[in-house]
């Protein structure tokens, strides 16, 4: 959802810190070591961690353009996951 959210102009508008994920590229490399995903869940987890830290309006809108009535993020830190929902 973050990726689907980070292409597209209106949520970009809204949210500027959604550039931050790295889109998928073309493979390279064997991939053994994991480090594009690490990068990748890294920016992942920095947009949530700044999704739940947005004040009530800014998640009210972010509810408006999703067109939902809840949103649920999941954070994952420390071994621990932590569920956030507005």
């Amino acid at each position: 959802m973050l990726a689907s959210m980070a292409t597209n102009p209106n949520f970009i508008r809204e949210f500027p810190f959604l550039k931050t994920i790295q889109q998928p590229k073309a493979r390279t490399g064997c991939g053994r070591c994991g480090q594009k995903a690490n990068k990748r869940i890294q920016s992942a987890n920095a947009v949530k961690q700044q999704i739940v830290s947005m004040g009530k309006e800014k998640k009210v809108r972010l509810k408006k353009l999703l067109r939902a009535e809840k949103v649920r993020i999941r954070l994952a830190a420390n071994g621990k996951i932590t569920e956030y929902t507005f």
